[in-house]
């Protein structure tokens, strides 16, 4: 089985509305929304992204991953108890099995979601730097105070109990390469943070497409979710506009010191984590997986504040 991309996130929500005035606001499109739903996309050209189902209480379901071919399908029925092949009655159609990972978590692996149109992105940057004075003669436009642009799911961040027990399903069963793991001061053998890439050979990808983090009080949820917009202009811009609309900002704009992305979080109505990320590392499986000790790594290289609340 050979994951292609993360494809959408899934949550519960009490109010469909509340939800989807703030996912405007941060930059995601509604396709379709009744009493009983919400489908969203980005304008990258995904058919959906984001899926929200009306509950009495706010929580998180689970994510996609598309595949290669109905095969992979089967292969995930046969080999990790999968449940059997259906046909998806989201927009764009296609086929799905769903897994269930150690935490309960739904992990979808879908095949065959037809794609739209993707919507314009901005001109792109021309930066002047030193002996590179190559924007000449021209007045650089800047990015509107609006909802970002947004062009693709990128990555999920999860609370876990036991990144232990949870990282070898992640790898055993969707393929996963740990990029960066973190362990506990002096004990290199107690990892507890873990940032995975897809497997796709010397194909580059995102530096991580998941990220797995054991939470101190042994919660199982969903810890943020992350679109790419197209420049950190364009996120500053946005940072603008969402705090002029007076959402929760957890933490932004800043840089993560691994996988480099510069990165931008806020609370939706129901308090989960909305990211916006540009400029991440690619690497390729051949790069292998670093370990680090976590008291020396930083959350936000452009910052000397404390990570705490990140992870609160």
């Amino acid at each position: 089985m050979r994951l292609k991309s993360i494809h959408h996130v899934k949550f519960q929500v009490p109010d469909l509305a509340q939800t989807e005035a703030f996912a405007q606001d941060f930059g995601l499109l509604t396709v379709e929304r009744n009493e009983q739903h919400l489908v969203m996309r980005t304008g990258g050209g995904d058919a959906f992204a984001y899926i929200a189902e009306k509950a009495d209480k706010a929580s998180f379901i689970g994510l996609a991953f598309e595949v290669e071919s109905e095969d992979d399908l089967a292969s995930a029925v046969s080999e990790h108890n999968a449940s059997p092949i259906r046909e998806l009655t989201t927009p764009g159609g296609g086929l799905a099995v769903t897994l269930t990972d150690p935490n309960g978590f739904k992990i979808d692996l879908v095949h065959g979601i037809e794609r739209v149109s993707a919507e314009a992105a901005y001109d792109p940057l021309v930066m002047n730097a030193p002996g590179q004075y190559i924007r000449e003669e021209r007045f650089e436009p800047k990015r509107p105070m609006a909802p970002a642009k947004l062009f693709r799911l990128g990555h999920v961040g999860l609370f876990v109990p036991s990144f232990m027990q949870t990282l070898p399903w992640y790898k055993d069963v969707l393929g996963l390469i740990p990029s960066d793991v973190y362990h506990i001061p002096g004990q290199p053998h107690v990892q507890i943070v873990g940032f995975c890439r897809l497997d796709r050979g010397e194909e580059l990808v995102d530096h991580h497409v998941i990220a797995l983090m054991q939470s101190q009080t042994g919660e199982t949820a969903c810890h943020h979710i992350s679109f790419e917009a197209q420049d950190f202009e364009a996120q500053f811009m946005t940072h603008r506009y969402l705090e002029s609309k007076e959402y929760e900002l957890v933490w932004g704009v800043g840089r993560h010191p691994h996988g480099s992305h510069i990165f931008d979080v806020w609370r939706d109505p129901d308090r989960n984590r909305f990211e916006t990320f540009s400029d991440t590392d690619r690497l390729k499986a051949s790069d292998g997986s670093r370990v680090h000790n976590i008291a020396e790594v930083e959350m936000d290289v452009w910052s000397s504040e404390p990570p705490d609340r990140y992870f609160e």
